[in-house]
Order: C-alpha cells, then sequence, then structure tokens
C-alpha cells in the first residue's frame, strides 16, 4: 500500500477578550486541528492559505470501511442566539462523486476522528449520486449517539439524480428560540423546532469522506465567518 501523505499548516490569531465575532474569513488565521478515520492511499489537509483544501485518494484501501478526513477549529462557538456560521463549499466539478461526501459538523466534542461518531453532533453536507456529476444535500443530527436525517431534498421519493452543484454557500444560523436554521445560497433550507441542537457550545468540523478505491478528489472550503451568539 502507498504511503499516507499529510500536508497541515496553520497560524494563531487571538483575537480580543469577550469578542462576539470570532471567526476570520482567511482560515490561515484561526488554527485547525486535522481529523481522520480510516486507512487511505493519500490525503492532504490544507489551511495555509485562503481556502481550506481537503483532498483523499482511496486505491488499494479496505472495501468495507468508509474514510473520513477534516480539520477541527480549536475554538468552541457559543451556540446560543444570534450564533451565525457560514463557509462557501466547491465541490470542485468532480468527475465523479460517487461514494464522496463534503460538509461541516458541529459537536460539542473535540475528536481527532470522525465528528459524526459523537454522541452529539449536527451536519449539513452533500453527497454524490451516482453515476458522479450530480450531489445531494443532506442535514442530520445526532443525539445520544442515535442518528437522524432532517432533510434529504426528498429522497427516495424525489430528486433521485441530484442536481449539479458548485460553489455553495451554507449557512447555519440558531434563532431566538435556539430553533437552527439552514440556509443555501442565501435560501432559506431547514428550520427546527425550537431547542433542537441540544448543547450550546460546540466546534466546527469540516469534513470529506470517501468510500474505498477512488483516485484523489479535492473539495475546499472557502471564506468561512464564524459568529458565537450571546452569553
Amino acid at each position: 500500500m502507498a504511503g499516507v501523505a499529510i500536508f497541515v499548516m496553520s497560524r494563531r490569531t487571538d483575537g480580543g477578550a469577550g469578542a462576539v465575532a470570532d471567526g476570520a474569513a482567511a482560515p490561515g488565521g484561526i488554527d485547525w486541528e486535522t481529523t481522520s478515520e480510516g486507512d487511505f492511499e493519500s490525503r492532504l489537509a490544507d489551511t495555509s492559505g485562503s481556502r481550506i483544501v481537503l483532498r483523499a485518494a482511496t486505491r488499494g484501501t479496505a472495501a468495507d470501511t468508509v474514510k473520513f478526513l477534516g480539520v477541527r477549529r480549536r475554538k468552541e462557538i457559543r451556540l446560543t442566539p444570534g450564533a451565525r456560521i457560514a463557509v462557501d463549499l466547491d465541490w470542485n466539478r468532480q468527475a465523479n462523486g460517487s461514494g464522496l461526501s463534503a460538509g461541516l459538523v458541529l459537536s460539542p466534542e473535540a475528536t481527532q476522528g470522525n465528528p459524526l461518531a459523537n454522541a452529539s453532533a449536527f451536519w449539513v453536507e452533500f453527497i454524490g449520486v451516482p453515476p458522479g456529476r450530480n450531489a445531494r444535500r443532506v442535514i442530520g443530527l445526532r443525539s445520544d449517539s442515535q442518528s437522524r436525517t432532517l432533510d434529504k431534498e426528498g429522497w427516495p421519493e424525489e430528486n433521485r439524480e441530484g442536481r449539479e452543484i458548485g460553489v455553495q454557500r451554507i449557512e447555519i444560523e440558531i434563532g431566538e428560540k435556539k430553533e437552527i436554521r439552514v440556509l443555501e445560497n442565501g435560501v432559506p433550507v431547514y428550520s427546527s423546532a425550537p431547542d433542537a441542537l441540544g448543547f450550546d457550545r460546540g466546534y466546527l468540523y469540516l469534513q470529506i469522506s470517501s468510500r474505498a478505491n477512488y483516485p484523489p478528489r479535492e473539495v475546499a472550503f472557502v471564506p468561512i465567518s464564524v459568529r458565537s451568539g450571546g452569553r
């Protein structure tokens, strides 16, 4: 099996005490930690520039496992009313996105592995639809180690073919009644009942996953802004 290549670079900047706006547009201005689970032919997590780039190759790896690669923002976010996270996800015109997913995860637990295995998590991701050029948005929530899908764009009754995506602006907001709101490219696509999240502090993860036996595939996350809620 080929060796695993890993590249991670980040810089630390400290904001003022009590600042509400605690994220910068440039990923390189925030500390990120690489997260990974599973075996890879090669993998890359680059946070050194204005884009966070995640790339994974899985040829020759174990066929019965999904491989996860991402980064975790070291600084906690207060997920209380007024919190807002915005991420531009660049699907990178995948010629074959089958078996590939990319998205963001919020979880109260800091892990070096897959945050979707934590006891609690909320996520918005895009999953490649065979034969590979299209994708489908999936929103999910995990509580007490039990996962459930909140939205999957009508699949399987509708939208079986998925849709073409490019650079998708994903925004997650916490409303006054602690409801979770998700917008895609400025359009509201999901709103939860009050107090649905189940945790009021958490970490932001940016993550891709891939099934086995795929060549290198790359997804980028561009400008990221993070705003904590009130105390």
